[in-house]
This record gives structure tokens, C-alpha cells and sequence, in this order.
């Protein structure tokens, strides 16, 4: 069986575990744990995205998707001003005030529901920024049937979902969950 669409995923994770009874726990556990995985750990060329930001408020939304930035800057006449990234704690204390600018600095703030770059200062005007950032790779989905992920490496879904499989069920062969662990991270 190729492994190259969703639902051949799932049956081949059924049938390497030998269990028809975790079809949801496959969709909704095993696979959701790995893609959450390699969202964390990789920072491969295929997640690099690059979008054109309105920097007009303070705050802005980051990107759907948005992981990790690679590199920040506003446009101003065809040259580059970088924007440098400070934590949240630094840009509270350079914000210090109502200054209005051409923003020098960025942090990335959240709350339980979205992420937002803010900017220091805050902008006096619409700057053109442009944003170079990991994206994380589309989860796989009744709708959303393969990604790169899957149709270059379907080995890392196969290994790391079996991997998070065995944790689940206990009493599996301490070797072959080492063995899925070992295929898996390499």
C-alpha cells in the first residue's frame, strides 16, 4: 500500500498495529501528535514562506500558520531597514510612552486566542514590511488529504504516529517502540 493520501495513512497505522478498534484515536491522537511534533522540531526550507506585512498599528496578526520568523524589515524606497526583535518584557520598557515612528524593534505577544507582532515605536504611518517566517506544514485531514510532508517523507507520519501509538496502549515490545522511536527521529 503507498502511503500517500490520509486515509492510506490510517489504515497502514491500523494494520502495523494490528488493531481495527483505534480509528479515532489514530485521526485525532496518533497523527495530530506527530504533525504537532515535527511542527515544533523542523525548520526545513519547505516551511519557508514569504509574506508582505501592513505595519500600520501597533499590533498585527502573524500569519496563519506563522511558527517562527527568519528575518523582519520595512521597505522604504527600495532599502532595507531591519527590525529587531526584542522580548516582551524589553518593549514594554522601551515603549514607555505614546512614542510614534518608524517602528525599530518587534516582539511577538499572545494570548489564549491569537498571536500579534507589536511594534516599538508604534508606527506613524503604513510602513511596507516584509516578513520572512516558518509556516507550519497543512495537517492531514478527511478534506486536506496529503501534504509535503507525507508525499516526500511518509515515513516520519508512519513511525512517529506508531511511536505515540505505543505510549497510548502500554504493553508493547519496549524494542519495537524503541526500534518506531529510532525510524522516527532518524
Amino acid at each position: 500500500m503507498a502511503l500517500n493520501t490520509y486515509s492510506a495513512l490510517k489504515t497502514s497505522i491500523a494494520n502495523w498495529l494490528n488493531r481495527t478498534d483505534l480509528t479515532d484515536e489514530i485521526a485525532n491522537d496518533f497523527i495530530k501528535l506527530c504533525e504537532s511534533d515535527f511542527n515544533a522540531k523542523l525548520r526545513i526550507r519547505q516551511m519557508e514562506q514569504f509574506d508582505d506585512v501592513s505595519i500600520n498599528a501597533e499590533k498585527v496578526s502573524v500569519p496563519t500558520g506563522f511558527i517562527a520568523v527568519r528575518s523582519f524589515y520595512i521597505l522604504s524606497s527600495s532599502v532595507k531597514y531591519p527590525l529587531e526583535y526584542i522580548t516582551p518584557a524589553n518593549m514594554n520598557e522601551v515603549r514607555g510612552g505614546s512614542r510614534t515612528g518608524k517602528p525599530r524593534s518587534y516582539t511577538i505577544e499572545s494570548d489564549n486566542e491569537s498571536e500579534t507582532f507589536r511594534f516599538g515605536p508604534t508606527p506613524d504611518t503604513t510602513y511596507s514590511g516584509k516578513l520572512s517566517y516558518y509556516k507550519s506544514f497543512n495537517a492531514l485531514s478527511d478534506s486536506n488529504t496529503s501534504n509535503w510532508v507525507l508525499a516526500n517523507h511518509p515515513g516520519i507520519y508512519l513511525y512517529g504516529s506508531l511511536f505515540h501509538a505505543a505510549n497510548f496502549l502500554g504493553g508493547i515490545d519496549p524494542q519495537q517502540v524503541q526500534n518506531w522511536l529510532q525510524m522516527y527521529a532518524t
